[in-house]
């Protein structure tokens, strides 16, 4: 029987169990936004929640629902709003021009987003949690970085995300958008959902890619180490902080 670590799937003597064992909660940092032709739009959440969910089972603690709404680069025209990857800035695998980008439905402006963040954090100390570790969608990311001072500060919450426990250009968690990196991740972990045949042999043009380009790096192995590495990193991490907690 696989072990269960989704918070919304415990029961209330579970959860506490869990938490008394292992007082992490780790937080999926997702959107609902482009990641090319090939990639399915909550792409972010699906990588944050599969590495979450391997190193719950390594080392104790419990994975939360995904969160679809994050900041970004944001630009409104006359009659239009444009956020993220709708507005090229260069990095990319090919240029394009600046646009709505078909399925991006998160942008969050950033107050709403510390509120929200802040209010996750209040409500998961009050259930007995003590260490939070979010990662997903890039800005949320360092967003939430950002916030670790007032959030321990205000509950006495260590937070951290992937990047705290391994610092590698190649094998960094979700360090590109939709390009090797994040591909890979999701060929590895879901790979019904990837379909490089959009971009291969005269399919789409692989816009709003930055990174390297996943028809020639992006591998179901390349995947997996970068897994394999997190999970490691994070769970070896996590135990020597909680050893220090008590």
């Amino acid at each position: 029987m696989t072990e269960k670590v989704l918070y919304e799937e415990l029961c209330p003597r579970e959860f506490e169990e869990r938490v008394a064992a292992c007082p992490v909660a780790y937080l999926p940092l997702g959107t609902l936004e482009w990641h090319g032709p090939h990639m399915p739009l909550g792409a972010d959440g699906i990588q944050a929640q599969e590495l979450f969910v391997r190193v719950a089972q390594k080392v104790g603690g419990v994975v939360l629902p995904k969160l679809f709404l994050g900041p970004d680069r944001f630009y409104h025209d006359a009659d239009r709003e444009f956020y993220g990857m709708d507005i090229y800035t260069g990095g990319t695998v090919v240029p394009y021009e600046m646009g709505q980008l078909p399925g991006s439905a998160y942008w969050q402006p950033d107050k709403e987003y510390e509120d929200m963040v802040y209010r996750i954090a209040g409500n998961l100390v009050r259930a007995g949690i003590r260490v939070l570790v979010g990662h997903g969608h890039g800005p949320s990311t360092r967003q939430f970085q950002a916030m670790k001072d007032r959030l321990k500060e205000s509950f006495g919450l260590d937070c951290y995300s992937a990047f705290d426990f391994l610092e590698d250009e190649l094998l960094g968690f979700q360090c590109d958008h939709a390009a090797a990196n994040e591909t890979s991740i999701v060929m590895a972990v879901r790979p019904e959902l990837v379909q490089m045949e959009r971009i291969v042999s005269g399919g789409e043009a692989p816009i709003a890619i930055a990174g390297r380009d996943p028809r020639e790096y992006a591998s179901p192995e390349y995947g997996r180490q970068v897994l394999e590495a997190n999970v490691k990193a994070m769970g070896d991490g996590l135990a020597r902080i909680l050893q220090e907690c008590r």
